[in-house]
């Protein structure tokens, strides 16, 4: 389901490129994204379920990843410091990032964070845990900073739909 609804993000940043950037595309774009999106239904079709959650938050991640894009091209395209590419530029939103979302994120989870890495820790190790914890954080920045860097290079709509495709490829390798 979530994967059916995230292959909107196209749509989304069309939308908002029209809204925020003045860009209206040509109906034969609009067009061109129906099979990418059909694409996806029918790699996950053998999973449909529906639940409410999965369609909001699949929904308010299409808003919040098409409206990152279009304001991230914007800030590439009239740098506003010395040294702000586009792998600064995503230093410079992680790092505000954990500092917003940190305080809420301890907040609603509060006592389950610190009960779920001790629980993980004493399933895995200290050490293991660290190491794990260090890996995924890193080719996850790693990734998100290459995503950045081609952003730099391409429209926030080629952008979504390659990652709608991306989307398609680990579907199929899983």
């Amino acid at each position: 389901m979530t994967s059916i609804v995230k292959t909107a993000e196209p749509l989304f940043t069309c939308f908002f490129s029209a809204v925020f950037l003045g860009q209206v595309f040509s109906p034969a774009v609009y067009l061109s994204l129906l099979p990418v999106i059909a694409g996806v239904c029918l790699a996950t079709a053998n999973e449909v379920s529906f639940s409410a959650i999965s369609l909001v938050s699949g929904l308010l991640s299409n808003m919040c990843f098409a409206l990152r894009a279009i304001t991230a091209k914007r800030v590439m395209q009239r740098p506003i410091g010395k040294h702000l590419g586009a792998q600064n530029l995503y230093g410079v939103l992680t790092i505000q990032s954990l500092l917003m979302l940190l305080p809420l994120s301890l907040l609603v989870e509060g006592r389950g964070i610190v009960a779920g890495t001790a629980a993980t820790m004493d399933a895995v190790g200290g050490l293991k845990f660290a190491r794990m914890l260090l890996y995924t954080g890193l080719s996850h920045y790693l990734y998100n900073e290459c995503a950045f860097v081609a952003l730099s290079s391409v429209h926030p709509v080629t952008h979504a739909v390659a990652n709608t495709i991306k989307r398609v490829a680990v579907i199929v390798v899983s």
